[in-house]
């Protein structure tokens, strides 16, 4: 039962992306040492910057390439299907949407600035306010576990309140501290934390704060949605080739009906979630503003479908399947993160719900 998956965008974009994804993917494969990990990652980072990814959607008079939404989803298709440990979502498509028009924008598309965006549904600590900004303007409160590039030189954080505002300001000024992990799927993240922490500039505030911030959150989703078709899709291929190979009891484990029937159900899932997922990319390509309502939809079906097909290659692979040594292993760990960025399932379900 040989099966190939086919982009959902194809060209010159994903098949760069796709090389730099593989040749990353060797390249941390044997690190265990976290501080390793990082360095590594941050150097990979620096190559991309290099390529100019983080400007493809910015536009050429602000130092970017001036590309769409399709190219941007070709980029994440590509760098998908090798669960590539950079947030390319975040950096390529989120940040230049948070900062439109601002002169920092240069900066964020060659790569030198790096910038965290904390938006609304950031992951608190128990006991840790969310941010808010006091009466004197300075920023208070903390967000954990966001992802953001290599050793991030700014902030985007957006504060909720009477008057709600999107807030720039350095990752090295007073009363800001940031602290690095890794996550389950090798992405580093940050816990920063703000205490009277004074703002460089306010990029937005009120209801323009409001529109920037979910133009950008669904952008995201959908980019989400885009890596996650790929991931799955190259995941079903590399379960269906392990089944293939790997002989137990004189036979390959493919000729058994159980396994077959639990591939069968993966392969279901992937092309349910890659049909939802190609309508609002049409969609988002085709009409002027993000459509919110498909992307929320494939973002609800990432969700569902990306946790049930990275349990189920897990358990075809067996014993094989709790290392870390298998590229399918790492694909699964990066679709079981993916529903909770740009807005997890059980946000899309209460958006669409409330519609």
């Amino acid at each position: 039962m040989p099966f190939a998956a086919a982009p959902l965008i194809a060209g010159e974009t994903y098949e760069t992306a796709l090389r730099f994804g593989e040749e990353a993917a060797a390249e941390l494969a044997p690190l265990a040492e976290p501080s390793a990990q990082a360095t590594c990652l941050r150097a990979q980072w620096d190559r991309i910057a290099g390529l100019g990814w983080p400007g493809i959607a910015v536009p050429e008079a602000q130092g970017g390439a001036g590309g769409d939404i399709a190219e941007l989803a070709a980029l994440l298709c590509g760098a998908g299907r090798t669960g590539l440990a950079l947030p390319l979502a975040t950096a390529c498509g989120v940040v230049p949407t948070l900062l439109a028009g601002h002169p920092l924008l240069p900066e964020a598309a060659s790569g030198i600035a790096r910038i965290a965006a904390i938006l609304p549904g950031a992951t608190q600590d128990p006991g840790e306010e969310s941010l808010r900004r006091h009466s004197d303007g300075m920023l208070h409160g903390a967000a954990v576990g966001v992802e953001a590039p290599p050793a991030p030189t700014h902030v985007i954080a957006f504060v909720e309140g009477a008057e709600p505002a999107l807030l720039l300001l350095r990752a090295d000024a007073p009363g800001v501290e940031t602290v690095a992990s890794l996550r389950v799927d090798g992405r580093l993240a940050f816990d920063i934390r703000c205490r009277a922490a004074a703002p460089d500039a306010v990029l937005a505030e009120g209801e323009e704060a409001l529109r920037r911030v979910e133009a950008a959150r669904d952008l995201g989703a959908l980019l989400a949605c885009v890596e996650g078709v790929s991931a799955m899709g190259a995941l079903v291929e590399q379960t269906i080739a392990y089944l293939n190979q790997r002989v137990q009891f004189g036979a390959p484990l493919a000729t058994q009906q159980a396994l077959r029937h639990r591939v069968a159900d993966m392969y279901v899932e992937y092309e349910n979630l890659r049909g939802i997922t190609a309508a609002a990319l049409r969609a988002a390509t085709t009409e002027d503003a993000l459509p919110w309502r498909p992307i929320a939809f494939a973002k609800l079906r990432l969700g569902i479908a990306g946790r049930e097909v990275a349990e189920s290659a897990i358990q075809c692979h067996g014993g094989m399947g709790m290392t870390e040594e298998l590229p399918a292993i790492r694909l699964c760990k990066r679709l079981l993160m993916a529903e909770f960025e740009h807005g997890g399932r059980v946000f899309q379900a209460r958006r669409l719900l409330a519609a």
